[in-house]
């Protein structure tokens, strides 16, 4: 798998995280209003021009729903920025891609999509594992308020109580 961000993008728990990601059975699904309402929400919520949901599975990040009610899409682990999200337990953010040194070759940001800022809170399930985030993406350079934090902060654990529905 390449990988555009010049550190490791793989967690410690990778092997136990993909397990508990299968268990909820959301990789590869037809579309769900719930997840796309989701995605709706967070984009008219947060005044972005695209929300998703994402999942990130061994060497793809697929995307469960976006705010146009769209899914099935899927992107390499090693470009995909929901990759670096999975990483850490709370909100990883963005506001200028551009002066972001993991992200110099990363071709969402460098290339013709022009990604300038990025959002992203992890979906964590029961169990503790982040098989996912919620992210909102612009692009233009953004501030993010704490009042922002806690809208996607909500919005993550709303997925996280509809994915544990499938457990």
């Amino acid at each position: 798998m390449e990988n555009t961000f010049g550190r490791n993008i793989i967690p410690q728990n990778e092997e136990a995280r993909l397990e508990n990601l299968k268990k909820y059975k959301i990789l590869y699904t037809k579309s769900e209003p719930i997840f796309d309402q989701l995605a709706a929400v967070t984009a008219t919520m947060l005044k972005v021009p695209l929300a998703m949901i994402n999942f990130v599975d061994k060497d793809h990040v697929w995307t469960k729903a976006d705010q146009q009610g769209d899914s099935g899409s899927e992107v390499e682990r090693g470009t995909s920025l929901c990759s670096l999200a999975i990483l850490r337990d709370e909100l990883t953010v963005f506001e200028d891609a551009l002066v972001e040194p993991c992200l110099m070759s990363n071709p969402l940001v460098v290339g013709e999509f022009g990604l300038r800022f990025y959002a992203a809170v992890p979906i964590t399930t029961s169990e503790g594992f982040n098989i996912g985030a919620v992210c909102i993406v612009d692009k233009k350079v953004r501030k993010f308020t704490p009042e922002d934090r806690k809208k996607l902060e909500w919005v993550a654990q709303l997925i996280q109580i509809e994915i544990e529905k499938r457990a």
